[in-house]
């Protein structure tokens, strides 16, 4: 058998486990995410792409944790690869988001994924009803000239509000200087 080496990201982050059959498995992740709460020091993202490199910002207080957790819960139930993990893993920089007058080179899947994920903060806020969600999203897609995201289906909102739930609950419950680790899949091939 020819002895093949792992990819480093693999080996640093603790990407592979071993089969019953005593092969190496590596595990097909785009982006490694990791929030860690300040202790005494702002609250930081750092996404480590499957080749190593990585992105890292500074949240803001209350409210960047919660809008990127958000972020994972819309971008894993409607299994976006081309909104922001999906960007990120593609080799963009979380600085790249902070401008906000043209978002157009985000394309379509990204600008409708921010809607969700707006929508989802609202709710959470309780400054919206959550009878109220799809019009919500839909007033906002419109005013960004794109449509609904398809399979926004009821069942697939159900999972978003239960996952952002878990992850915000999570996150509030971590200790200081703590890390949330999520992890976000690659793309599966056709």
């Amino acid at each position: 058998m020819k002895w093949r080496s792992l990819p480093a990201a693999a080996v640093s982050h603790n990407l592979w486990s071993w089969s019953r059959e005593g092969r190496v498995i590596v595990r097909s992740i785009a982006v490694l995410i990791r929030f860690q709460k300040g202790k005494d020091k702002p609250d930081v993202l750092t996404c480590v792409r499957d080749d190593g490199s990585q992105t890292w910002t500074r949240l803001q207080p209350g409210f960047g944790a919660q809008h990127d957790l958000a972020h994972y819960a819309v971008e894993t139930t409607l299994g976006f690869d081309g909104a922001f993990y999906g960007l990120l893993a593609a080799g963009r920089a979380i600085e790249d988001f902070a401008e906000t007058e043209d978002r157009r080179w985000m394309g379509e899947e990204a600008l409708k994924t921010e809607a969700v994920v707006m929508a989802l903060q609202y709710e959470l806020a309780g400054t919206s009803d959550p009878e109220a969600f799809l019009d919500v999203v839909e007033t906002s897609c419109r005013g960004q000239g794109t449509g609904v995201p398809s399979g926004l289906t009821p069942e697939a909102v159900a999972t978003m509000r239960q996952r952002l739930m878990e992850l915000w609950l999570r996150w509030r419950t971590l200790p200081p200087g703590e890390v949330l680790e999520l992890e976000f899949p690659a793309r599966q091939p056709a």
